[in-house]
């Protein structure tokens, strides 16, 4: 194939790249070439790899693990429903699948339907299985029972100290009185505001 359509051109070369010579002045040939050399490099390397991956999978016993994973890209197919909008799998340990439910009301419900999960989980799977499901709430979101309080602290009047001075004041013990003077100060004082 002649490698110069005219003076000063860029021609091909047998593989249909465009070539540039010495006489042609556009440095733009060479980049493209370059360029599809890469392309062509990628795609061989992509050959190699496509056929090395599988017998390493199989050769480091990784198969399973693999087919066990599976699931995590296709979880709204592979469960369908409420499951796929209000479940996450999270992590796969020993047999058991755990999920991620969006709050506790979803997480009694998905207790109901744990065995139909189970069932399509395993379906979808070629090589392994699940054995259990473990439900969790999202760690990052606490409870209302748990909320914190803030604690202000606002001394009491003085002549309601004089008050309850002089109502503790027939406890002989010296130590003892002045300990339930501090408690009554202190559960006057501190004053729990909610967040």
């Amino acid at each position: 194939m002649n490698l110069l359509d005219g003076a000063g051109k860029r021609g091909e070369d047998e593989w249909g790249l465009a070539s540039a010579g010495p006489w042609c002045d556009d440095k733009s040939g060479e980049a493209e070439n370059g360029a599809l050399m890469a392309r062509r490099k990628t795609k061989e390397s992509e050959k190699i790899m496509g056929n090395i991956l599988p017998g390493l999978v199989r050769d480091r016993g990784w198969e399973t693990q693999l087919d066990l994973h599976s699931i995590f890209p296709v979880w709204h197919r592979v469960v369908q429903g409420d499951a796929g909008k209000y479940a996450v799998p999270l992590k796969i340990v020993k047999g058991t699948l755990w999920l991620e439910v969006e709050n506790s009301a979803w997480l009694q419900q998905f207790q109901f339907q744990k065995i139909s999960l189970l069932d399509s989980v395993n379906a979808f799977l070629k090589k392994s299985s699940i054995r259990d499901i473990r439900f969790v709430l999202p760690s990052g979101k606490e409870k209302e029972s748990t909320s914190v309080e803030k604690v202000r602290f606002k001394a009491p009047a003085r002549d309601e100290l004089k008050k309850f001075e002089e109502q503790v004041a027939f406890i002989e013990d010296k130590e003892i009185r002045e300990s339930l003077v501090q408690l009554w100060y202190l559960s006057k004082a501190c004053v729990r505001q909610k967040k």
